[in-house]
Formats: C-alpha cells, structure tokens, sequence
C-alpha cells in the first residue's frame, strides 16, 4: 500500500502462469552521456550534471504511456491520482561519478526507505502529492520496493515480484526495468533492474541505453471495492465502482 492508502499492483501479463510478464521490451532512455538521462524525466540545461527539471520523456514513460493510452483509460477511475513514484535522484558525487540514493541505501547501508525527499523525484499525476508530470497514473517499480519485497542486490531471491503462479519466473530470461537509478560515470547513467530465471530476483542493475523488459506499475484507489473473487489464481478479485467523491 502507499502512504495515501492506494493499493500498488504489478503488471502480471494475462496469465497468472506467463512468463513473459511485461508490456515489451526497451531501452530505459536513448541516450547515455549525462547524468540526467537517469530521470523517468529529464532537462537537458547542464550536459555534465543533472538537470531534474522534467521537461522531457525518457524512451521507458513513452512506452508505458503509449501502452497505457491504448489499453487502460477506461479504468482510470479506480486508480490513484496521488500516489507517488519515486525517481529518486538524490545524490553524492565522488570526483566525476554520481552515486544516487538508492545505491547508497541497498548496496552500501541496507536500508531500503518508502521515503522519496525532493519534489522533482515525486511523479504523481496530481501536484498535491507530488510533481504532477504523469500524463497517466503508472510507472515502475523502485529498488526499494523490490528489496522490502525480498530482494537483495547482486543476490538471488525467489520472492512474490519474480515468480508466476506456478513457482516459475514470471519474465522468464528476460532482465526488467526499475525506476531507481544506481549511479553515472563515464561510461554513461545505470539504473536498476531485476533479472529473470539465469538470475532468479536478483537485484541488479544496467546502462538506459540496454534493451529489458517494461513491467509497469499502478495503484487502485483507496476506496475501490471488490465485487468477487478470493484473490486466488483460479478465482481473482474483481473490483466495481467507486463511491461518489472517491
């Protein structure tokens, strides 16, 4: 649950046996030769540092965005306009080389936080919680996420976000994108990633510029009901309308 008390859900294909759990595959970003292409958006004012002023789309937002426009409008009424997705770019800097929150927190300090501090990382869709730049209510999960649901860094972990309903690799070989970024140097901006069955849940990382699978996020509204279902595999919630003023 988020902090608003919208329920996150993960993208799970159309099978709850498939393991090819992702709406296609991408590249994070285009380019690799700034720090700033860490951002799910970015500004392009300083070539050697990191401009999080949200003017531009990364390849990853249009893809989803695109996926989104074409397959979940009608449902955009049960969904969390509040809810934060945290592109956390925060950062320490080590001679030429950005280390970014995350990093510090997972692969140094072990500490995984919910907490997203800078307004510019917060991507909402309403400006009330955030910066209001979603065009849509989705993005991608963060590292964090991922290691308070089980996951260590450069560590195996079969954990709920891996696997299908059959105990097997919901991506198959296929390596995932987060929405942390990791760090930049020379060789270009890396963000986080998940890996599939070679590397089962393994919390990882690659440069935006490789090719992974594109596994959305999204979070139904406090209020949503469910009209049926146990939440089972063979039996799954389904949700009805919202209350007036939800």
């Amino acid at each position: 649950t988020n902090s608003e008390g919208s329920v996150r859900l993960l993208y799970h294909g159309t099978s709850t046996t498939a393991e090819n759990t992702y709406i296609g595959t991408d590249m994070f970003n285009v380019r690799h030769t700034t720090a700033s292409f860490v951002g799910y958006m970015y500004g392009l004012s300083d070539d050697t540092g990191i401009d999080r002023s949200n003017k531009n789309n990364s390849v990853i937002k249009g893809v989803i965005d695109t996926w989104y426009a074409q397959n979940m409008t009608s449902y955009t009424k049960y969904l969390s306009t509040t809810a934060v997705y945290c592109n956390d770019r925060t950062f320490t800097r080590s001679g030429s080389n950005y280390y970014f929150g995350a990093k510090r927190r997972l692969n140094t300090n072990y500490t995984p936080s919910y907490d997203c501090t800078a307004r510019e990382d917060k991507f909402t869709v309403d400006s009330s919680t955030g910066n209001g730049k979603l065009t849509y209510p989705i993005a991608l999960m963060t590292a964090d996420e991922v290691s308070f649901a089980g996951g260590g860094f450069a560590t195996n972990a079969e954990a709920w976000y891996y696997k299908n309903s059959a105990n097997g690799s919901s991506t198959g070989e296929t390596i995932w994108w987060l929405l942390s970024p990791n760090y930049w140097s020379g060789a270009g901006p890396i963000v986080f990633s998940v890996s599939g069955s070679s590397d089962p849940g393994y919390l990882s990382s690659g440069h935006v510029n490789r090719t992974y699978g594109v596994r959305p996020t999204l979070s139904l509204k406090s209020c949503v009901k469910y009209s049926s279902g146990n939440g089972s595999a063979s039996d799954p919630y389904t949700i009805k309308e919202t209350t007036s003023g939800c």
